[in-house]
């Protein structure tokens, strides 16, 4: 009843035919398969709830994808929950690198993202009846599964998306943090007004929330196994490439992606505990040359959890 206008939802979808299957030895199937009508697209959604080993179905797909090639327009999205343990929904977020690599169009994101891990241990456990009387709204995951999945628009034949999970925001800012050490990309960037920072506050680093929201991969018309060997497709000479006026970069559809869509936390420095204030004054010192901050102070934005 909630799916999108234009698109049909079969649930427990095969993945390929019954003779690739008797190739791989296992039928494997996908929780949800999104198809558009009008253009045969298609997105195989898994939603790891609970799994102890999330990255077992982005391994199902990329075997799968060896056998026989899935259509460039065809998208994996793994949907996680809180309940899966940290380690283990980061290794499966970088697993999408590698089934990148292998040309497929690849995205992992959050299941359920206002629910802390003993929230979905409770949910998990209801009978299916009870279940059904819990108050959980399928339309704002719909918005993130098309949020993360559809392309912003191209540049230069690679496609600009929103990032899709933490991994991808925290690696970024490292990338920033690591380029803008380099005299021509720290050239290529200027000195820029900023007010919203995505933060990594394990290692008190921050990056301007409009370069750590967005993620480019090669485009989906490419030849298969076309990549962007990087860790996020995404750097400092890229972003500066983008026309300033051009309007996939948003300042504001960026901290509005990481707020609302993946729950990001956004606090006004001066509200920030001391520690952490101190924390981003160093930082902010050592990149007076690069960034000025807004008058009305600056925002920090932090990552569920």
């Amino acid at each position: 009843m909630h799916c999108p206008a234009g698109w049909e939802c079969v649930p427990e979808a095969r993945v390929v035919s019954a003779g690739i299957e008797a190739i791989l030895g296992y039928a494997p199937q996908a929780d949800v398969l999104f198809r558009q009508a009008a253009t045969g697209r298609r997105i195989w959604v898994e939603l790891e709830v609970s799994r102890a080993d999330p990255v077992a179905n982005h391994a199902k797909f990329a075997s799968a994808h060896l056998i026989e090639p899935f259509p460039r327009q065809d998208t994996f999205l793994s949907m996680v929950s809180h309940h899966v343990q940290n380690g283990r929904r980061n290794l499966a977020a970088h697993t999408v690198g590698v089934m990148r690599a292998l040309g497929l169009r690849a995205f992992q994101t959050q299941l359920l993202p206002h629910c802390n891990g003993a929230e979905i241990k409770r949910l998990n456990h209801l009978p299916p009846a009870i279940l059904r009387d819990e108050p959980l709204d399928p339309r704002p995951e719909l918005r993130r599964l098309f949020a993360v999945t559809d392309a912003l628009g191209r540049i230069a034949d690679q496609d600009v998306h929103f990032c899709a999970n933490e991994v991808e925001v925290l690696t970024n800012i490292h990338v920033w943090n690591r380029e803008i050490q380099d005299p021509s990309s720290r050239a290529a960037w200027g000195r820029r007004r900023v007010r919203y920072f995505a933060a990594d506050a394990r290692y008190r680093l921050f990056a301007p929330s409009k370069f750590a929201a967005y993620i480019k991969l090669a485009a989906s018309d490419q030849p298969a196994g076309t990549i962007i060997r990087s860790l996020t497709g995404m750097s400092l000479r890229g972003y500066d490439s983008i026309p300033y006026e051009h309007p996939i970069f948003d300042g504001g559809r960026a901290w509005h992606h990481l707020k609302d869509r993946l729950r990001y936390t956004a606090v006004l420095l001066a509200d920030l505990p001391a520690a952490t204030t101190a924390a981003f004054a160093r930082w902010l010192e050592t990149m007076r040359d690069s960034i000025t901050t807004e008058p009305q102070g600056a925002i920090l934005l932090f990552p569920p959890g």
